[in-house]
């Protein structure tokens, strides 16, 4: 739903690229924040089903729930902006750079698939507020660069 919403809705250019992405990086902060309330902090690391650690809050479904949804529809605001930049950016061949986006996608999912049994619930989460803050720059940066050099084409 957020891929159709967000697809119709940036096309319209009603809002820019930059503002979902931004929307996608504060929904996800609220989805990693509800989940460190909700988990335990060793949950990832525990291999029983029981748990040393208590959450902050009392564990509860809904919000579980209310967290998937919001990492889903986050997910589909960056997933849609980063495939209509690609395809602007890289119009010419557009293959190639979608495949090179897909390759270090799973690398980098591959690797945290490695460090999640390892790594406390906190620093997995401090990892992604750090790659999810610093990956929302970057997409800035390449969207106001690519706006600049389309008015520069654009004057001559």
């Amino acid at each position: 739903s957020g891929g159709g919403v967000f697809g119709l809705v940036c096309k319209k250019n009603r809002f820019r690229r930059t503002s979902v992405v931004f929307l996608a990086m504060v929904v996800h902060f609220v989805a990693f924040y509800l989940i460190y309330l909700n988990i335990p902090d060793d949950a990832p690391v525990v291999l029983k089903t029981s748990t040393l650690n208590k959450p902050y809050l009392t564990p509860s479904i809904s919000i579980a729930l209310l967290c998937s949804f919001l990492l889903g529809l986050g997910d589909s605001c960056f997933n849609t902006q980063l495939y209509s930049i690609l395809g602007r950016v890289y119009a010419e061949q557009s293959a190639p750079a979608f495949a090179i986006f897909k390759f270090i996608q799973s690398i980098f999912a591959a690797v945290a698939f490695f460090y999640s049994g390892y790594l406390l619930l906190t620093w997995q989460l401090l990892i992604m507020v750090i790659l999810g803050f610093t990956g929302t720059l970057c997409f800035f940066m390449v969207e106001r660069i690519q706006n600049f050099s389309v008015d520069l084409q654009q004057e001559y």
